[in-house]
């Protein structure tokens, strides 16, 4: 890949990437300085040419390993629906307006703790992200919540705080336009408890108590399968959890396990299968239905792993003969 960049007050900003690839890895260190900003539209197609020009005029270009170039040598520009995933710089400070206006494709995105500064309309059009991954500081501070505000859809965010790992998911909300007629105002309706997610937060820091408090909500409000995945990841990573919140993700996952393992043995994840049936311990019935569900898929180690299940109820795996 090929960065045009330029220098600012804090070390390199770069405006533009070229490349042919959609999976973008922003160095850290551009001439021997930190990366801390992306410019304006730096990953939309919608970037203004002549600004473009005169960026390619003033500034510089250079390769991953730090070589300089005279141009882009040809490679096309990574921008719109070209871009599927970005990985930010740990010290990347600001993000400029627009940065990555309707990047529709972009799946995945990655940052740290030290951004701080996210310019307007940054992710508008961004519809299909479903990962966040945040490296935030030592004390569990990002700009994550600016990021999720800005993002209506489901989401799943992989938090790292000091080598901790921790995984939340954040449902969708939606806002309707409601016309009240007698009062000949139009009211603004928020659905979904996505947006009651979106704000457990203390100023930069995810308030994982308020977090999981809001639970009975996503119950009430969300699709089975979103409701399974944030207890079996809260179980699975439990960051800050608490023996109350542990009690209820695992009575709720108890409740539905045939789901709960289904969910797990479609995503092919055998390790986590055998942490969540050792939390909720399912009785007989439960796994011989599990059992089931498992031997509909085709895959022998889920089965293997309910048959396992089961011995411990008493029943002996069947012995297999070739005639």
């Amino acid at each position: 890949m090929i960065y045009l960049y330029r220098r600012n007050k804090t070390g390199i900003c770069i405006d533009r990437v070229f490349g042919n690839d959609g999976i973008v890895e922003v160095p850290e260190m551009l001439e021997g300085l930190l990366v801390t900003e992306l410019g304006a539209y730096v990953f939309s197609d919608h970037i203004d040419r002549k600004d473009l020009e005169k960026c390619k005029l003033s500034g510089n270009f250079c390769t991953d390993n730090g070589q300089r170039v005279t141009d882009e040598n040809g490679m096309s520009e990574i921008s719109g629906n070209i871009v599927k995933e970005l990985i930010l710089p740990e010290h990347l400070c600001k993000i400029g307006r627009y940065a990555f206006y309707n990047c529709f494709s972009l799946r995945k995105i990655s940052f740290g703790g030290e951004l701080r500064d996210i310019g307007a309309g940054a992710l508008t059009g961004c519809h299909r992200i479903e990962r966040i991954s945040v490296k935030t500081d030592e004390d569990g501070e990002s700009s994550l919540r600016d990021i999720l505000t800005e993002l209506p859809e489901t989401l799943r965010v992989d938090m790292d705080r000091t080598g901790e790992q921790g995984r939340f998911w954040f449902p969708e909300f939606f806002e309707e336009g409601v016309e009240n007629t007698p009062a000949r105002i139009l009211e603004n309706h928020v659905h979904g408890s996505g947006i009651r997610y979106r704000n457990s937060f203390l100023h930069k820091k995810l308030n994982i108590l308020e977090y999981d408090k809001l639970f009975p909500y996503a119950e009430a409000w969300e699709e089975e399968e979103i409701v399974l995945k944030l207890a079996l990841d809260r179980i699975l990573y439990p960051m800050d959890l608490t023996e109350t919140a542990e009690k209820k993700y695992i009575d709720y996952l108890h409740e539905h396990g045939e789901h709960a393992v289904g969910v797990l043995g479609k995503n092919k994840e055998y390790e986590a299968m055998h942490s969540i049936l050792d939390k909720i311990t399912p009785d007989r019935e439960q796994t011989e239905k599990m059992l089931e569900r498992a031997q509909r898929s085709g895959d022998s180690r889920w089965v293997s792993i309910l048959m396992d299940t089961l011995q411990k109820h008493g029943r002996k795996k069947r012995k297999a003969f070739e005639l």
